[in-house]
């Protein structure tokens, strides 16, 4: 039964990202990332205190749906949120500290470390819960990679 749950919420997620971002791009994306939450088996905050840690993926989930770019400009439109917000790949700049910073972050860290990035248009959706220790923020760094990724090569 749990392995059904999984299924049915892998489609839900992939078919709430997709439809969200027809309506407001008014056409079909690219392409759909996704990357789970997780979970560490032995404990939390061992990690960063130099222990041992075990994580596993979970059935929750952040999902992408975007569309290439001709420019460097990512806009990126929160089903979860109901935000819409842009940022420049040429002038990534810390602004408010929300759920769009870690977007910025990955970026920034892509480029140093030498990836030539093209922008998107994408639309964002996840059920993992934030501050439940399921590693929400690090699911949305790596859808965010996986965006990255499909669009620029």
């Amino acid at each position: 039964m749990k392995h059904q749950r999984s299924r049915e919420t892998e489609k839900a997620g992939e078919e709430k990202v997709y439809q969200g971002f027809r309506r407001l791009f008014r056409s079909p994306p690219g392409y759909i990332v996704r990357a789970p939450g997780r979970v560490n088996l032995i404990g939390e905050h061992t990690d960063y205190n130099d222990g041992f840690v075990l994580p596993m993926a979970i059935d929750r989930a952040i999902w992408i749906a975007l569309r290439p770019r001709s420019d460097r400009i990512v806009q990126v439109h929160s089903l979860n949120f109901h935000q819409t917000t842009t940022f420049d790949l040429d002038n990534l700049q810390r602004i408010d500290g929300g759920w769009l910073e870690y977007l910025k972050g990955v970026a920034w860290s892509m480029q140093n470390a030498g990836y030539p990035l093209l922008g998107w248009d994408g639309v964002l959706v996840g059920d993992v819960p934030s501050g439940a220790g399921l590693s929400s923020s690090a699911a949305l760094e790596m859808a965010t990679a996986r965006a990255f990724a499909a669009v620029s090569g």
